[in-house]
């Protein structure tokens, strides 16, 4: 079985590779749900479940993904992933294949507190979604969902299929057509989207490991929230090896125009956190 870990060990891989080279991050682009879809029968066959609670999301294998893409031919970045068995390429892959342990927090915490927080009808952000657990949660309560990560494999034969996992085939037009979709870098993402382009909700998790991307994901809240609008932000308080976390992003946005709470904290193990983010 593909094992995968964030390889924050001080390697070459180590973000702080970072110092020594130059990054080229992925230009944006909206990735539209196509024949990708219809191709992938088998994939969806497959799937898993993603349970919190009463909450169930199915997902696609990240194994069967894989031996997919590999039978197609499809040559992706996600076999330098597989090849290195880490979670994080510095802009080749930045950790998409895996469902992170903050994304569970969030969806615990927003079920604890749904008549308080409402996704109905909302404009809703999933960034760095991953398999896009977060954004179908929210489709499923009746929000409108944009989904953005890194990588555009990622979104293709993740995240849309995920999308389609969720819904009964006579729901999927209706719900599709509330969904939107892209990859790539987060500052190219900011500038792809319409000037006029705001979110009522941006949720993400697991997004702070790299303290060089601060002021792209600053500038995106910024941007991109409404005036009433609310960011969740589910992450480890500290991430060993390259001192991202909670604490260093607070100190980050200290000087914006942007104010946040700490709303929920783990008790014990690894300390885990929910930020709230809101214009000042």
């Amino acid at each position: 079985m593909t094992s995968f870990k964030f390889n924050f060990s001080g390697n070459t891989d180590d973000l702080h590779e970072k110092d020594k080279e130059e990054i080229k991050w992925f230009d944006s682009e909206e990735v539209i749900p196509s024949h990708q879809v219809k191709e992938i029968k088998d994939l969806l066959s497959h799937a898993k479940m993603f349970v919190c609670g009463d909450v169930e999301i199915g997902h696609v294998s990240v194994n069967n993904m894989i031996t997919y893409l590999k039978y197609k031919g499809i040559g992706t970045v996600l076999e330098l992933a597989e090849k290195k068995h880490s979670d994080l390429v510095t802009g080749k892959y930045e950790g998409g294949l895996k469902i992170w342990e903050c994304t569970y927090d969030l969806i615990e915490y927003f079920e604890d507190n749904s008549k308080t927080i409402m996704f109905k009808n909302k404009k809703v952000l999933d960034l760095g979604c991953g398999a896009g657990i977060l954004g179908i949660y929210s489709l499923l309560k009746g929000g409108i969902a944009t989904f953005q990560d890194y990588n555009k494999e990622i979104v293709q034969y993740s995240t849309i299929p995920n999308v389609y996992l969720n819904f009964e085939e006579e729901e999927l037009s209706a719900e599709i057509k509330k969904c939107k979709f892209y990859s790539g870098d987060w500052a190219s993402f900011n500038k792809l989207l319409d000037e006029s382009e705001k979110f009522d909700i941006i949720l993400t998790s697991e997004t702070l490991y790299n303290p060089s991307n601060y002021n792209k994901l600053i500038s995106l809240f910024k941007d991109r929230l409404s005036d009433n609008g609310d960011i969740f932000i589910a992450s480890k308080t500290y991430y060993f090896g390259v001192g991202g976390g909670t604490r260093q992003f607070e100190t980050a946005i200290k000087d914006s125009s942007l104010d946040n709470e700490v709303i929920w904290k783990t008790t014990n193990g690894i300390q885990r956190e929910i930020l709230k983010i809101k214009h000042s």
